[in-house]
């Protein structure tokens, strides 16, 4: 047998080994150093979101939930950060928080989400969502325009324990645009939660 057929098998039986010195199954990477340009162990460590929403209006829908997840989604997804489906324990840390601060700070939402397990925790709070239709005041039949009047009015709060990152925003906003052109007071609170979370991570507004 040559050198180099010698040489060939040594480094087949050499791999072979490496790969099956763990357990059965199992393929053992040396804990530091890169495999495949990835660092072994974990390539990346994924944190746990929770996003928990207190509706005070009683008239939150399926779909406003859908965007506003979305907004949350936007900014912690895959593969850095999961958002749990499971809210059970983050409700009650949010609960526990606003029996003692209805303000939270820094410090009451980083312990809240150290309570719920959460590497990152978003809470809203709706407390109005209201839109119906106003007449123009002109005395003239063929002058009166129709207008809508919205109200969106929710509380914010946002922390990431990546940074110790923290934000909040209490958004009050009232307006009146002619009928078709007004923004749901559900698309209202959706895209000033984005941006919200957009201005904490240091990301460009929508």
């Amino acid at each position: 047998m040559g050198v180099r057929m010698m040489k060939k098998v040594f480094f087949i039986l050499a791999m072979a080994a490496f790969l099956c010195s763990g357990l059965p199954g199992e393929t053992v990477l040396p804990e530091q150093g890169m495999f495949f340009g990835l660092r072994t162990g974990y390539a990346f460590e994924t944190k746990p979101v929770n996003f928990v929403v207190i509706d005070r209006t009683g008239s939150v829908t399926r779909a406003d939930m859908k965007g506003w997840t979305q907004m949350v989604k936007m900014d912690y997804h895959v593969p850095y950060y999961r958002l749990s489906d499971d809210n059970t324990k983050a409700d009650e840390a949010v609960a526990a928080m606003f029996a003692k601060n209805v303000k939270p700070d820094r410090e009451a939402m980083a312990e809240a989400a150290k309570n719920a397990g959460a590497g990152a925790l978003v809470v809203l709070v709706v407390r109005n969502m209201d839109e119906y239709i106003v007449n123009s005041a002109s005395p003239f039949m063929f002058d009166r325009d129709i207008y809508v009047r919205t109200v969106a009015y929710a509380d914010m709060y946002a922390y990431n324990s990546d940074g110790n990152k923290f934000i909040r925003r209490f958004l009050r906003e009232a307006d009146m645009q002619p009928l078709g052109q007004e923004q749901h007071p559900s698309d209202t609170i959706k895209w000033t939660l984005g941006n919200l979370l957009n201005k904490m991570e240091g990301k460009p507004q929508i």
